[in-house]
């Protein structure tokens, strides 16, 4: 089996290619400007002349934006080829691609002044929520606290002490891993959001 992994929630674009669980390419550019003409050229050099059986998708948390491409583009793809799509998130993925830690806090950045996090205790996972630094210098400073991963975790945290640990996979390949490790994950390919959208809604009022 074939799958390709597409993911966009991040502020980079990445896209797998894996066959029965190993690696056949992979590519990932930052394109935080311009992730909806870039990803269809990011797909193409993947995949090359390769027949795909799966899609998978980073369906969230991340930038409300690139969830969006990265569903709409897979989605479309999905239906022109006539193929499988499937969702996994990605606290769940890098959870996954980390072999399951006992205790650990997963952080994926916002660009906001709080931080998108979901921890993990002994195979049990909480609640996905949105923390304040505080929040998050609180259960570092715990009596057990859980190692901490994920992008945007160094930059938050600035000036703090904690364990980090560095996941073996980027992106798309996180994706890919985790469909092989165990395909009953992947689900439907729905949007994932840990808070609503900073979207305000404005009426026009025409002139009469």
């Amino acid at each position: 089996m074939k799958v390709l992994a597409i993911d966009t929630a991040g502020w980079n674009s990445s896209v797998a290619l894996w066959e029965d669980g190993q690696e056949l390419a992979f590519q990932e550019q930052n394109a935080e400007l311009d992730q909806a003409s870039r990803l269809p050229q990011l797909v193409k050099q993947v995949v090359g002349q390769h027949p795909i059986d799966q899609l998978i998708v980073n369906s969230g948390p991340g930038s409300f934006t690139g969830i969006r491409i990265g569903l709409a583009f897979a989605k479309g793809l999905a239906m022109g080829l006539s193929l499988p799509i499937k969702g996994i998130d990605g606290f769940t993925a890098l959870y996954v691609s980390l072999e399951c830690p006992p205790n650990i806090l997963i952080l994926i950045e916002s660009r906001r002044q709080d931080i998108f996090g979901k921890r993990f205790q002994n195979g049990t996972p909480h609640p996905p929520q949105s923390f304040t630094r505080e929040e998050v210098e609180k259960i570092i400073l715990s009596p057990t606290p859980p190692l901490l991963a994920g992008r945007g975790a160094s930059s938050f945290l600035s000036n703090l002490s904690y364990k980090e640990v560095i996941p073996p996979w980027k992106g798309a390949q996180a994706l890919a891993y985790t469909f092989f490790k165990d395909p009953t994950i992947a689900t439907e390919a729905l949007p994932f959001y840990a808070r609503e959208a900073d979207v305000t809604y404005k009426p026009c009022l025409s002139n009469l």
